[in-house]
Order: structure tokens, then sequence, then C-alpha cells
């Protein structure tokens, strides 16, 4: 489908451009030809198959049977398939120039092979979501424990179309004194809240595995009662996938690693390695100059309509924590009123569910102190652009965790130094991952997952997501 739809969007685009320049009188060779001629080109659907195949980017099936790739690792074997698929379409083309007239625009090969690339995983999310809704294709898996991370795991799979797994119940020990049994009571009622029922004592999910045929098995024990059982859940799980904790650790990057026998995982927190820092400083500038480059009609425009529609000065400045929590002034178009600081006390002081849900999240559902102006500003994100002129100063960063301001530290706790060490965002996961949709805890989470994960595919994947959300206005107010 992606490929289809994509072709024919740029073939006809293409065709339509030429034809424009002909009735103009311009002199041109682009559109002279049929869109009939890019036919020949159909097998390419199953060559871009056939690369993601190479590339292992399916699962639940013969070729790949086990959990998903992260996105972001999705997305960058996506890139390579294409980029792959199309660079040996060109080659064919350059060999079959030799011999025939044929009019093929390398053209329309590249942009397709570009927007494939980076349209392909929001074609599968589509899929996923189609195949999810309609209760296809999701794989069974087994839940081992009743813990906290059990808990999350479930939550997440309920409502999560990605990974295609259908949680079928949970096996759990026997939890008989003290705060161990209160926290296994919790977690059951929470786990049949999320409709996940109990099959039995972990004694008995092989043989339960068995006879419905599951072969995957997550397993959200301690150390040392999966320590106790790993062999008995290797005699029939082809996967075993082990989720001790629930904490945020560096994942990307990391690789197996052995000494005499003992196996371990290495992990590699890239943000601490000078070379990457400045990779992404350089990615971080290059992407900006090109933000900026497109959007400079609108630090025109938009200053114009904000002096038009209402009292006050065109940008808003707000003190917010940067790298090391060393405090800056970002900048934005202005979207509030200008006695907005004293709207905002009164409004706080009048009503104590407002209050409630400011202390909260720090953001209010339906605020007045917005102007019509600016929610249309908030909902697309542009009064966002003048943090532009932050990430040249080098203050913030094009795409990071998201800038704080001083209350809201205590909110980060423990993970507040991982998430002081780089420089705030303009975008980042948060953004892309729901933004004022997402409660506090979720963002918390999300940042500290970004720095300990970053990767310049993971900036690429979220400037691309970030496209989108804007576009379609996705969890914005």
């Amino acid at each position: 489908m992606c490929i289809f739809t994509i072709w024919a969007v740029v073939v006809c685009s293409y065709w339509v451009l030429g034809r424009a320049l002909a009735t103009l009188g311009i002199s041109s060779s682009i559109g002279g030809y049929s869109p009939a001629d890019y036919l020949i080109f159909w097998p390419i659907a199953l060559v871009f198959v056939f690369a993601n195949v190479l590339f292992g980017n399916y699962h639940g099936s013969w070729m790949y049977p086990s959990a998903p790739l992260p996105s972001v690792e999705e997305f960058r074997l996506l890139v390579h398939a294409s980029l792959v698929t199309h660079l040996g379409i060109i080659a064919f083309l350059a060999l079959r120039y030799q011999t025939t007239s044929a009019h093929i625009s390398r053209v329309v090969v590249a942009a397709s092979g570009v927007l494939v690339a980076l349209g392909a995983q929001s074609f599968r999310n589509w899929m996923r979501a189609i195949l999810f809704r309609l209760k296809v294709g999701q794989i069974p898996v087994l839940l081992a424990g009743s813990s906290q991370v059990a808990c999350r795991v479930a939550a997440a799979l309920r409502d999560d179309a990605y990974s295609g797994f259908k949680v079928v119940g949970y096996f759990a020990g026997a939890e008989r004194i003290g705060r161990k049994r209160r926290e296994r009571n919790e977690a059951d009622a929470t786990l049949a809240a999320y409709g996940v029922p109990y099959l039995g004592p972990l004694q008995k999910i092989v043989s339960v595995a068995k006879r419905r045929d599951i072969k995957i098995l997550l397993a959200c024990q301690d150390e040392r009662l999966f320590r106790c059982q790993m062999e008995e859940f290797a005699s029939w799980f082809t996967f075993i996938e082990y989720l001790p904790t629930a904490r945020t650790f560096p994942i990307f990057g990391s690789r197996a690693v052995i000494f005499d026998g003992l196996g371990g995982l290495e992990m590699v927190n890239q943000v601490r390695m000078r070379a990457k820092r400045f990779q992404k400083r350089l990615l971080d500038t290059v992407f900006a100059a090109l933000v900026f480059l497109v959007f400079s009609p609108f630090f025109v425009l938009l200053p114009l309509l904000i002096k038009l529609t209402s009292r006050g000065p065109v940008f808003y400045r707000q003190e917010r924590l940067g790298r090391k929590g060393k405090p800056f002034r970002v900048w934005k178009f202005r979207s509030m009123y200008a006695d907005a600081d004293a709207r905002l006390e009164k409004l706080l002081a009048s009503n104590s569910e407002i209050a409630a849900e400011w202390e909260k999240n720090f953001k209010l559902a339906k605020d007045p102190r917005i102007t019509p102006l600016g929610k249309f500003l908030r909902r697309t994100s542009l009064d966002e652009l003048p943090q532009l002129f932050n990430v040249f100063s080098g203050e913030m960063a094009l795409i990071g965790p998201r800038p704080i301001v001083q209350a809201e530290v205590a909110y980060y706790g423990d993970a507040y130094p991982v998430f002081s060490s780089v420089r705030p965002g303009v975008t980042g996961l948060w953004q892309v991952s729901g933004r004022s949709e997402t409660d506090y805890a979720r963002r918390v989470d999300l940042d500290t997952y970004y720095v300990l994960n970053w990767s310049p595919w993971m900036d690429i994947w979220i400037l691309v997501r970030t496209v989108f959300a804007v576009l379609f206005m996705r969890g914005a107010r």
C-alpha cells in the first residue's frame, strides 16, 4: 500500500507539474511521458517486502516470530530497506537506458524512495491499528509474575496496536506474608481490571502454554524467581522476554557480552561520548537552519497577526531550566493575554478544581488566558518557532527533553540529574507521544528514556513524527 500510494502520488504530481510548465510556455522535459509508463515497476512492492525480510522487519510469523523491534530501530531498518530497493531501481535504469529510449525520470524514483523511507512506518502503524481494532493477527503471550512491572506491561499491551501482543493471562506464586502479600493483592486487582485473568501458580505455566500452543513468555519476576524457573521456561517457550524492573536504563547500542561463560549486557550511554555530543549538536544546528528557512515567512506574518488581534508584545519570554539546571529564557510567540499571570492567580484562588489540575500538570485543559489566535498557534505549535533562536544560541537543542520550570524539578526526583545532563528541546519524545494527553509521570518516563537511549536515528524519527503530530494537531492545546 505504501509503495503504490506514494509512487502514484509522485508520478502524477510530476506529470501535472510538467503539463503546467508546458501550458505556461516553459520548455521542460518534465511531464513528457504518460504515468502509465511506470506500471512496469509494480514488482517494486515485492522487492521492498523481500528487503524488509532480509532486514528482519517482520514479526509474528515464521520470519520473525518474536517481539517487535523498538520504533526507532524499525524506522532505521525501513529507511535502509527503502534506500536499497530504490537504489536498485536506479541501477536497473542505468543499464536499461543503454538499450532503450523509454522515458523514466530518476527524480521520480529518488523522490519516491525518500518518501517511502519516511512514510512506511506510518502506513504500518495504520495497518496495525486496523488489525488491532478487528482483533486479527494478535500474538498470544503469557505473563509470569504479579508485580508492578506486570501491571505496567499489561496496561501497555491492552491499548497498544504496535506490539501485536495479546495477553492471554498471568501466573504468579503465592505471597503469604507482609508487604509482599499486599503488593501481590494490589497487582492482582489491577490485572483483573485490565482484563487479564489469573491462570494459576507458576508451576503450571508450561503445561498451560503447551495446551494452548503459546510460545512467547513475558517474565516479570525478580531475579531469584526467574533464575529458579529459567530451565523450566526454556523447555517449552521459544521466546522469553525478561522484564525484571520498571526502571528505565540504556538499551540502544547495547550488546550481549560474555566473560568466562558469564553472560551479560553492555549498556552504552551515548550522551556521555564526546563524538556523539558533537554529532548531536551538528544535527540540531543543521535541522534548525532548515526549519527556519522553511518557516521564515511566518516570522513576518505571525507578529502582524498577534499585534492586530490583541494588545501586548509579540514575543513571550519565560525562565526555564537548561542543561545542568542553568536557567535561561525561552522564546515564544505570545499566545496569551498580556495580563495572563494575574488572570491565572485569580482563577486558581477562586476555583479549587482548576487549582488541582494546575498543580498536577502545570497545564489547563480549558485555559481562559489564551487568545483566540493563541489557540490556533498552540494547536499548530507555531508559537514555539522562536525557540529556534534558543537553539542557535546553544541554550536548547532542536530535539530533546522538554524544558521545565523550577517548580517541576520535584516531579523528576532521582531522575533529574539524568534529565538535566542534556539541553532541553523544541520538540521531543513527549511531544510526539500524546503531548498534553499524557500524564506527568509518563512525561518524566519519556524524558528519561530519551536521554538514556539517545541516538541520531531517534532524533530523525522524532522529527518525522513531529511533522505528523503538527499536521494532525494530535494532543496539542
